[in-house]
């Protein structure tokens, strides 16, 4: 079972807190992701997945070993957020996409979001065992 919407910005930073205290409660992990968001058109393509014929398009991983002139960093692309709980067999999936213009503000509050969900995390302690043997 899985429940799953593309919501608007604001609406998505309202239910972060939420997931998060869910997640808390039952002890379960939260998965966030971002990445650049390019509608994919089957019909007629895309220059960004036509790393062939069209290299300088190109946002697959490949695109990291190609040297990109800097007129290319002009297009700018909007940005899918997701979030995503799982707890048994049900899935809860939240995502949003958010403008390059909006994108400054967005983070700043989608930031204290998380922080403020992230109130049970314990810092790791390190073995001071462990450090010695990794210098020998």
């Amino acid at each position: 079972m899985s429940q799953s919407s593309r919501l608007l910005p604001e609406e998505f930073l309202k239910i972060v807190p939420a997931v998060f205290e869910e997640a808390n409660a039952a002890k379960k992990s939260v998965n966030l992701s971002v990445k650049r968001l390019v509608e994919r058109d089957v019909v007629e393509g895309n220059e960004e997945f036509n790393s062939r014929d069209l290299p300088l398009s190109d946002v697959s991983r490949k695109a990291k070993f190609t040297i990109i002139p800097e007129e290319a960093h002009n297009k700018q692309y909007d940005v899918l957020v997701r979030i995503k709980k799982s707890h048994g067999e049900t899935l809860v999936k939240y995502s949003t996409v958010v403008k390059a213009e909006q994108l400054d503000k967005f983070w700043k509050d989608y930031s204290s979001a998380i922080k403020s969900g992230m109130v049970g995390l314990v810092k790791k302690k390190k073995n001071k065992k462990a450090k010695k043997s990794l210098r020998k």
